[in-house]
């Protein structure tokens, strides 16, 4: 019997949240020493991808759902290659562009496919237009149905707080994506998506199933959250709700190729699947999926909703 096909049109995710240009530097051959044993790597592919927020939106829009996102930019070379990454039919870009911030860039060099290195530039958007931000949000939230807050630690949601108050008071589910060691800035969130990781730094490190079980009802608990989804890599993820018992989606791909972006393709899955009126246990079955597709790609990548429906068909 031939499965249904899920399709994710007519729903609008807004997306707030730290943008990044992420570049991927290839090489096919291994590195030669020269005569002063400097590591020599020939590059054969230059690769830009939108990252953080921006492949957030990314993927919402190529699974077939609208987005809107707000976030900071630099005044450079960078944002407008961002710019230009992100001209889709089904995503609105509301960039605000810093003077004296560089665009976020994140370069990976990679040979044969291993990453051999990171080169980062900016640390943070500092800036003072966050009044500018958050007016952007308060105009932009009651034409849309789920809001995503996606949370690098680069200095765009640093009034977080005031951010999930507005969005609660509108009755508007509040969706982030976490980072860093203080999850108390969160309360009140509709779900938490922390991989393992990140769970564990708050939590405190986990040996067995019942550690992560326990602590995660109680996290969940302490920060009056509706949900929250830790995501556990070659484990699967494992949701928790209040008053139910957690439910656990085993991995379907077992080994990653990179997991970069991973978490993205997760909350943007998440997203756009509430907007349309799925449940969030539905959304979260499809964005187990959607994760053991992206774990298989290099770099920051995104899916298409064919090959969602591909996997969950054959599955």
């Amino acid at each position: 019997m031939k499965k249904k096909l899920i399709d994710f049109t007519n729903t609008f995710v807004l997306v707030v949240g730290d943008i990044i240009l992420d570049c991927y530097w290839s090489s096919k051959s291994n590195y030669l020493l020269s005569e002063q044993l400097t590591p020599i790597l020939l590059i054969n592919q230059v690769k830009k991808q939108p990252g953080g927020a921006a492949n957030v939106a990314k993927n919402i829009a190529e699974i077939g759902g609208s987005s809107k996102i707000i976030g900071f930019i630099g005044m450079d070379h960078e944002g407008l290659i961002l710019k230009k990454l992100m001209t889709h039919i089904r995503i609105y870009c509301d960039f605000i562009a810093i003077k004296k911030n560089k665009t976020i860039t994140k370069i990976r060099i990679l040979s044969e496919e291993k990453q051999l290195m990171r080169v980062d530039f900016q640390e943070k958007y500092i800036s003072k237009k966050i009044d500018v931000l958050y007016k952007k949000i308060v105009n932009s939230l009651s034409y849309f149905k789920i809001l995503v807050l996606s949370d690098y630690a680069k200095g765009t949601l640093v009034h977080i707080k005031k951010i999930i108050n507005l969005a609660k008071k509108m009755s508007i589910p509040i969706l982030i994506d976490p980072k860093g060691i203080d999850f108390k800035k969160y309360s009140g969130a509709s779900l938490l998506t922390p991989n393992l990781a990140e769970f564990e730094k708050i939590v405190g490190k986990c040996y067995k199933e019942n550690e992560i079980l326990q602590r995660g009802m109680k996290l969940l608990s302490e920060l009056n959250l509706s949900a929250l989804l830790v995501t556990r890599s070659k484990h699967g993820m494992t949701l928790f709700q209040s008053h139910k018992k957690p439910i656990h989606f085993p991995a379907i791909e077992k080994i990653a190729s990179d997991v970069t972006g991973a978490g993205d393709t997760v909350i943007a899955i998440i997203a756009t699947s509430l907007a349309k009126g799925y449940s969030l246990e539905e959304a979260c079955f499809y964005a187990n999926v959607g994760a053991s597709i992206v774990i298989k790609k290099i770099g920051t990548e995104t899916l298409t909703i064919n090959e969602l429906n591909g996997v969950l068909n054959y599955h």
